[in-house]
């Protein structure tokens, strides 16, 4: 996905000016800024549900994925499949369920009994089973417990390797850097710059640059 001469302005406060950078396939991209920096605009720039200016190339059928859920509170992961099986391919489906782990829970539990990392699975089940080629991930491990988010962490790596995928990780959390390997980016002076090493990219995030 290749941004050409973007610009961003949310009300009266611009956010970025002239930015003009790539994101590769299978690599997991990460974002990283201050409060305020536009790093959640810039998520919903790429799927179409704020304007701009300039381009974005190559981000067709993109898919947001958040930390929250609006699947339906009383279905089962029964339900979901049988959803998912009457439109997606039944043999991705099947990976997806397996590589997320989805195996090892019941399959008559209600979403509204889930802890958050089950939530956070099935709304991947869902998202993913489209097979889309563009994935922004905004502040999608927010909440949830170590185990859960390693669980996801563990996932996307393996997801990466897989598929050919694009894969923006929009975030806060210095685990995600940790955990999944990938490059480095920082927003700040209106811009989007790849930074060349994790601990340089951590240091200007702790020091609020």
């Amino acid at each position: 996905m290749k941004l050409i001469e973007y610009g961003l302005k949310v009300g009266n406060k611009k956010l970025f000016k002239n930015v003009n950078i790539s994101f590769e396939k299978n690599v997991i991209s990460h974002i990283l800024g201050s409060n305020g920096a536009g790093k959640s605009s810039f998520a919903k720039t790429c799927v179409g549900m704020l304007g701009f200016k300039g381009q974005i190339v190559g981000n067709k059928g993109a898919i947001l994925i958040g930390s929250g859920s609006n699947i339906p509170s009383e279905f089962t992961i029964e339900d979901i499949l049988k959803l998912l099986q009457k439109k997606f391919d039944s043999q991705k489906i099947e990976g997806l369920y397996n590589l997320l782990k989805l195996n090892k829970v019941s399959g008559k539990l209600q979403i509204r009994k889930m802890s958050d990392g089950q939530k956070q699975k099935v709304k991947l089940l869902v998202f993913l089973s489209a097979d889309p080629k563009v994935i922004i991930l905004d502040e999608f491990t927010n909440a949830l417990d170590k185990n859960s988010a390693l669980d996801l962490y563990h996932f996307f790596m393996e997801y990466n390797k897989m598929n050919d995928v694009v894969i923006i990780n929009i975030t806060h959390n210095l685990s995600d850097l940790e955990y999944m390997d990938g490059k480095y980016y920082y927003i700040r002076n209106l811009g989007i710059t790849e930074i060349d090493s994790k601990g340089k990219v951590v240091d200007m995030y702790v020091r609020g640059e």
